[in-house]
């Protein structure tokens, strides 16, 4: 990543800048592309605004127009989220069932401009439990049109124009059971005692968002891949919490496994968008933190430009596989889980996937 991308971000947080690089045509388009694959046209751009008084002057017309167009439907697209964020905390409330706006919106509403964050779906958290978050939707007319998985209900688009997430569960993502259980058990805790905000939905805690993120981040990155939407939004969250608030969360880190994630991430908030020491959560580490920012740069927000994806299936396949292997060193309990539990998969449905071969082939 070149160093007037994470200008443009540090600018994004509220940094004052020193001298900035210029850049020729060639250079701007080459920069344009490295924020889009990270999807963060918005951030970006309002960053270059902050770093670059004449902007227009700066970056080549078409370029210009062309990005401002886009910062300017991302803006648009924020306020419908807000809006419909709201919308939903109120028709579960008026149902009796306390919910959480989680990661999206209740990071976006906390950067230096609330309206530049690209932003995804809606994730809402509701109190009760499966069933009574399926006896809700069901009520509200939505069950029919939702998908289920473990965590969540999926509602699809044009039930609220866009993609929206109904948790019944936390989002908790370790592998490794022990690690799982004690992360759980703090969540738990920290979910029920949400905060109101201002664009008229509850949040948790900046001790559970802290702790969930770093978690969702790690199952990120050793899953599809993660990029550096979700960087920023740890950096805003670090900086909006409490010294006490960080404190709390550094004395769980070891104990729910996520010390060796929170290093790698701390050096790459520190060397990359110059956080000062005193919002760490832990000291930096720079070989772990090296290898997340090379997956980082590599494969683009969520992985979606990984190279390993590329080809065939079972090179795709191969390619991950081994892949989590070289990830043994960066976090060796969780990614042990991580194969263990893929394995056992794998092989408790060969009987099936078997019958069904010899099925079809009939």
């Amino acid at each position: 990543m070149s160093a007037v991308f994470f200008d443009l971000l540090r600018a994004a947080l509220g940094d004052t800048l020193g001298e900035l690089v210029e850049l020729n045509a060639e250079e701007w388009y080459g920069l344009y592309k490295q924020v889009a694959r990270q999807s963060l046209l918005g951030i970006a751009f309002y960053g270059l605004q902050r770093a670059y008084p004449d902007i227009e002057g700066q970056v080549p017309k078409d370029l210009y127009l062309k990005w401002l167009y886009q910062a300017e439907a991302i803006r648009g697209l924020n306020q419908t989220h807000y809006e419909q964020s709201k919308k939903l905390t109120e028709l579960f409330a008026e149902r009796g069932a306390k919910s959480v706006i989680l990661k999206g919106q209740a990071n976006s509403r906390i950067y230096p401009d609330k309206f530049v964050r690209q932003t995804g779906d809606i994730d809402i958290w509701v109190a009760g439990g499966r069933d009574k978050v399926v006896s809700l939707l069901s009520q509200m007319g939505l069950l029919e049109k939702g998908k289920f998985s473990a965590h969540e209900v999926t509602l699809p688009r044009d039930v609220f124009g866009i993609d929206v997430e109904v948790h019944f569960n936390y989002i908790y993502d370790c592998r490794n059971p022990f690690a799982n259980k004690r992360l759980k058990q703090i969540l738990s805790y920290e979910i029920e005692s949400p905060v109101a905000v201002g664009e008229g939905f509850n949040v948790a805690s900046n001790k559970f968002s802290m702790l969930m993120q770093l978690s969702h981040i790690r199952k990120h990155l050793l899953g599809h891949g993660i990029g550096f939407r979700q960087i920023m939004d740890y950096a805003v969250l670090l900086r909006s919490s409490l010294e006490s608030e960080r404190a709390e969360v550094s004395r769980a880190l070891a104990a729910t496994g996520l010390k060796p994630m929170a290093g790698a991430l701390m050096w790459v908030l520190s060397e990359c968008l110059g956080l000062k020491d005193e919002y760490l959560l832990c000291a930096p580490d720079a070989s772990r933190g090296r290898v997340l920012l090379a997956e980082m740069s590599d494969d683009g927000n969520f992985g979606k430009n990984a190279k390993r994806k590329r080809g065939g299936v079972f090179w795709w396949w191969l390619r991950n596989r081994l892949r989590l292997v070289r990830l043994l060193s960066f976090d060796f309990p969780e990614v042990s889980w991580f194969l263990l539990r893929y394995w056992g998969a794998f092989l408790f449905y060969v009987p099936k996937r078997i019958y069904l071969l010899y099925k079809y082939k009939k």
